[in-house]
């Protein structure tokens, strides 16, 4: 931080309410209206001091359907300034407890709310894995996978049980779903589990809210198979991962339910699972190619863990392909 950025930081955290924000976004991001029943002031109160910390660069915000969300910022002196400010305080700081404590039950409430509406989570088909203990079949298959995770992100991040799991090995993560509901699930898993780096939006797969070559590791979270058609989803995914001289680089996981060999390239794959060859074929239009598929035992039949990467590094890459992975038309 230049010195003219860290005076105008300085003098927007020396403010009680302003400080108590800071202590709170450092757990993760918030709604106004969170921050508004946590700290038990009027709402154009906390608006005005989340303006001055965003104006001194200390906080950004976005907007979520009718919510406005405000987190730390990415830039890590930024976090590392915060980060000071906070640690100067006693661990046991009456107030900041006191804050954290009303904010752990504010997101619980407004979690179990979205929780209950079960006609969500069959909608979005993420009532089929609760959170991944570390015994987890799908946990151990999530750390098989070898190599750098970089910046991820979780397309269908759902109720973030996948997406926390991975995300302990990233250096940023996003996830993006369609449901509201989904997502301030999500946003309390990730809350709980501490991820600070970690950040959910509100996207749909067909039309990412992403520039180009912005992600490292991108996961397709059990939302090809709910689609009639997998290629528009696929080359969004590809459109969001870095590139090197044209080229892709990175990875591609998709966990989700496959299906038996399919004669004949068509759409409408639906809920019975992704046909393997029209997979690979698929994959191969936007220049990755299937490695090794992890099936996961103990759940719906088909249900698996399957990587890609760029076809140019299939010849050295650790994860060798699937041998029965069938590539014909």
């Amino acid at each position: 931080m230049s010195l003219n950025a860290s005076v105008n930081a300085l003098k927007a955290a020396a403010d009680p309410t302003r400080l108590r924000l800071l202590a709170l976004l450092a757990g993760g991001e918030a709604t106004v209206g969170e921050l508004v029943e946590v700290l038990e002031q009027s709402q154009p109160r906390v608006s005005r001091h989340l303006k001055i910390l965003s104006d001194a660069g200390l906080a950004d915000k976005f907007r979520d359907g009718q919510s406005v969300y405000y987190r730390l910022p990415d830039d890590v002196s930024v976090r590392g300034f915060i980060a000071v400010l906070i640690g100067r305080m006693p661990a046991e700081e009456p107030t900041l407890l006191a804050d954290a404590e009303r904010m752990d039950t504010t997101r619980r409430s407004r979690a179990s709310a979205a929780w209950s509406d079960k006609s969500v989570l069959v909608e979005s088909g993420k009532a089929l894995i609760p959170g991944l203990a570390s015994d987890n079949d799908l946990a151990m298959a999530l750390d098989e996978i070898a190599g750098d995770v970089g910046d991820l992100l979780d397309i269908g991040v759902g109720t973030g049980a996948v997406f926390c799991h991975l995300a302990k090995r990233a250096r940023a993560a996003t996830g993006v779903d369609i449901s509201e509901a989904m997502r301030v699930v999500a946003r309390t898993r990730v809350r709980d589990a501490g991820l600070t780096h970690c950040t959910i939006r509100r996207g749909d797969m067909f039309d990412l809210p992403f520039t180009d070559q912005q992600f490292d590791t991108v996961l397709l979270d059990q939302v090809l198979s709910l689609t009639d058609d997998p290629r528009p989803a696929l080359a969004e995914a590809a459109r969001v991962m870095r590139r090197s001289g044209g080229a892709l680089q990175g990875r591609l996981i998709v966990l989700d339910r496959f299906g038996p060999v399919s004669a004949g390239l068509r759409s409408g794959h639906g809920l019975g699972g992704l046909a393997e060859n029209q997979l690979a074929v698929m994959l191969a239009e936007v220049g990755l190619r299937a490695g090794r598929r992890r099936d996961l035992a103990g759940r719906l039949p088909g249900f698996a863990l399957l990587t890609a990467v760029p076809t140019i590094e299939m010849g050295s890459y650790s994860e060798q392909p699937d041998n029965n992975l069938d590539t014909s038309s």
